[in-house]
């Protein structure tokens, strides 16, 4: 995001949050109307009008947005309402390898059982990481820009404006009348005003008004000094423009400008201001009539009247403060009746009133606290809270089936029977770029594995609105352009299903007739309600297995919840986390409250985490062993461009934990650790004891992931392996530099 759009999702950040504070002004103002002074009413304005204004703003467990979105939150769905460009992804070097998929056939009936590497696939890491260039959606491009457009004009306004009023008194005669100057006089030792205020005389304009933040000056129009004007007059209106100037009204009047600068994109703020303006008006209405005594309120409300009679015609400069106040009968009135009502001492501020005013301001000008879990430097999953942690991509992927039900863009069904031997392996799906007319579709894998052997698998997907015809055309396309297509005689044929619960529905057949041997393959698509179903065997199944899954289509549940749920990992490598309840649950799988920093020193941030088997450790001795789990986190610079590829210093770092004291234990008797290459062989990796802050830690000369196999360009890595209890760690760093022991001191002495 450039730095306009991130401009852009601060003010929406900043707008929402601020008009929920206006909205419990408003309500507080409803719940004791009649009860508050108009001053009072005023300074609740005041707390919006910095929340609107403020950029930076405490954190505070009594904050009201605890318990709403915060701004961090809404920040993120407006950077999140972003698309993919449809670029190829650049695979960076040394990255985790992807797995490769099962055939569709085979010539020989033994191949179908396939030893599987224990390889990552990188979809995932493509798409939330640096292999995908990620923009901000066109609509959100727009609208920043037409609100940054708006600001600097309405700035650039401001700015002339205020110019123009200070270079207006050039132009302008100072008022001489010994009466206006002793009246002036007499106003300003009323209201305790040291500094003396200068009055001049405006031609061009129809009502009194006082402007400027560092010497004020008050303008009266040429009629009202030139005319007989009584002197109580002359009084009522130099004092409440010196009661403007008392209660610093002009600087809150030019902040109210910025305000509208800034936040113009806004309907409420329009409505906020124009509230704010009015009260203001009543609160200086109040501060005149507490300087001059009850007995004056009548002749004070008369010489209002008699002055909007007379010179209120004619369109008002927001910027300003005129004695007149807004037009329109409805504040003309309010303005009446609380002169009407006043009572000596009811501007000052009771103790009530100062305590609620602090409460009110405490509520809506902090922030949130951060989550438990993200109030310190280092993620504390384990400590409660929801925070999320890595923005989402285009695609998503878990391994359970309750947390991506409730991420998923819309709701669907799963079957509650699996064919034996059958398990879940997991669930994704994928959001299109809004530009796109493509919809968004969910996958589910299911495999029948053990360890790393795969003896099958089949995949269901998922897609809202498509039709059939669309979906089986796709279907024909994809089979037709295939590389077998010729060579075994493809044959496809389709035709109508009948099964419980299916009211429209396709069979289709996938025939091979070059190849003897070879079994059918069947696609199945029916729709429910809106939503389209594909369910593909890849020729392992038979028709019967495939329409009992169809049949027992359910929507999720406890049970189903239970089913979908792959704690095993059998055949699968790995699954992404985006949030701290993602990562609760990969506590779970590896055996331990694994923690990790949100940054490094030398300005790296966490960009990504997933859970993996052992073998992104290190080499595992056996089934079992490469069935141990283990936690990442990788670490890029921050600031940096990810579309230029650095050739010094640190690129990367990877920081790995995993429950197995033994495995440390032998690396440091044996001086080496070793690698599963690309060819499922070993890369031995001398390592050396050295002390880091006085911790002992093991350190390998620089090596390449896949050792003699690896291109001579791919950049060297260096890994550090230490113990913490029964907990293994290991930072790699993907190209070296000065800060590597600091980082690896950091990660070792955590904040608990």
């Amino acid at each position: 995001m450039n730095i306009a759009d991130n401009l852009f999702s601060w003010f929406v950040a900043s707008t929402l949050m601020a008009s929920l504070a206006a909205a419990v002004v408003m309500a507080v103002q409803y719940l004791f109307r009649g009860r508050i002074s108009a001053r009072l009413r005023h300074a609740f304005w005041l707390i919006v009008l910095l929340r609107l204004v403020l950029p930076v703003l405490p954190q505070s467990s009594v904050s009201l947005f605890n318990v709403v979105p915060t701004m961090t939150d809404i920040k993120n769905a407006v950077s999140g309402f972003s698309f993919w460009l449809d670029k190829p992804a650049a695979k960076p070097e040394n990255s985790l390898k992807e797995t490769s998929q099962q055939p569709y056939y085979t010539t020989n009936e033994a191949e179908r059982n396939v030893s599987q590497q224990l390889l990552i696939p990188q979809a995932l890491e493509e798409h939330t990481g640096a292999g995908v260039e990620r923009e901000p959606h066109p609509t959100v491009r727009i609208l920043s820009v037409v609100w940054l457009g708006g600001t600097a004009v309405l700035l650039g306004y401001n700015l002339i404006f205020w110019t123009r009023i200070r270079l207006k008194h050039k132009h302008l005669s100072h008022v001489t009348s010994p009466v206006i100057m002793g009246i002036a006089e007499e106003c300003r030792r009323l209201f305790s005003i040291k500094r003396p205020v200068n009055i001049y005389i405006d031609p061009y304009i129809q009502s009194p008004y006082i402007a400027g933040i560092f010497r004020p000056a008050v303008y009266l129009p040429e009629l009202l000094v030139d005319e007989a004007i009584s002197k109580r007059l002359l009084k009522h209106v130099i004092a409440h423009e010196l009661a403007h100037y008392k209660r610093k009204d002009t600087i809150w009047n030019m902040l109210g400008s910025l305000v509208f600068a800034i936040h113009w994109m806004n309907p409420l703020v329009w409505f906020i201001l124009r509230r704010m303006k009015a009260d203001r008006e009543l609160a200086c209405d109040a501060c005149v009539l507490e300087a001059f005594g009850e007995e004056e309120a009548v002749h004070y409300g008369m010489t209002i009247i008699g002055f909007l009679k007379r010179y209120s015609v004619g369109r008002s400069q927001p910027h300003l403060l005129y004695f007149k106040g807004m037009n329109g009968k409805k504040e003309m009135v309010r303005r009446i009746r609380m002169i009407q009502s006043f009572k000596k001492g009811s501007y000052k501020l009771s103790i009530i009133a100062v305590v609620l005013v602090l409460l009110i301001g405490t509520a809506t000008l902090t922030n949130a606290r951060a989550s438990e879990a993200g109030s310190s430097a280092w993620v504390h999953a384990e400590d409660g809270g929801n925070e999320l942690l890595f923005p989402y991509g285009g695609s998503r992927g878990y391994d359970n089936l309750e947390k991506a039900a409730r991420e998923a863009p819309f709701q669907f069904k799963v079957p509650s029977v699996l064919p034996k031997g059958y398990a879940f392996s997991d669930i994704g799906f994928y959001l299109p770029p809004l530009t796109s007319s493509s919809s968004p579709d969910i996958t589910i894998t299911y495999l029948k594995a053990h360890v790393s052997m795969q003896n099958g698998s089949m995949i269901l997907k998922i897609v809202r609105g498509a039709g059939l015809e669309e979906s089986y055309e796709q279907i024909v396309k994809m089979e037709k352009d295939r590389a077998n297509t010729k060579a075994g005689g493809k044959v496809i044929e389709k035709e109508p299903i009948s099964i419980a619960g299916v009211v429209e529905g396709l069979k289709i057949t996938i025939r091979m007739t070059a190849w003897e041997g070879q079994p059918e393959r069947y696609y199945y698509l029916w729709k429910d309600q809106d939503v389209t179903y594909q369910l593909d065997g890849y020729g392992q199944l038979t028709s019967g297995d495939l329409e009992q899954m169809i049949a027992s289509m359910k929507f999720p549940d406890t049970g189903l919840n239970k089913l979908y749920e792959n704690n095993a990992y059998h055949g699968k490598t790995m699954t992404y986390l985006f949030d701290t309840e993602d990562i609760r649950r990969a506590q779970k799988l590896i055996g331990y409250n694994a923690t990790f920093p949100r940054k490094l020193p030398g300005d790296f941030s966490a960009t990504g985490s997933y859970v993996s088997r052992k073998v992104n450790f290190n080499y595992p001795e056996n089934d079992e062993d490469s069935m141990r789990k283990l936690l990442e986190v990788t670490y890029n610079p921050v600031g940096k461009d990810e579309k230029k590829e650095e050739t010094v210093g640190i690129r990367r770092v990877e920081f790995t934990q995993m429950l197995n004291r033994d495995m440390y234990q032998e690396m440091k008797k044996n001086g080496r650790v070793s690698y599963m290459r690309i060819d499922d062989e070993r890369n031995n990796v001398k390592l050396q004891t050295i002390s880091v802050h006085g911790h002992e830690v093991l350190r390998t000369d620089k090596y390449k992931v896949d050792g003699p196999l690896s291109s001579p360009n791919e950049t060297d890595l260096v890994s550090y392996f230490w113990l913490d209890g029964d907990v293994c760690y290991q930072a790699t760093f993907i190209g070296q530099g000065p800060e590597e022991q600091e980082i690896v001191r950091y990660l070792i002495e955590q904040d608990r």
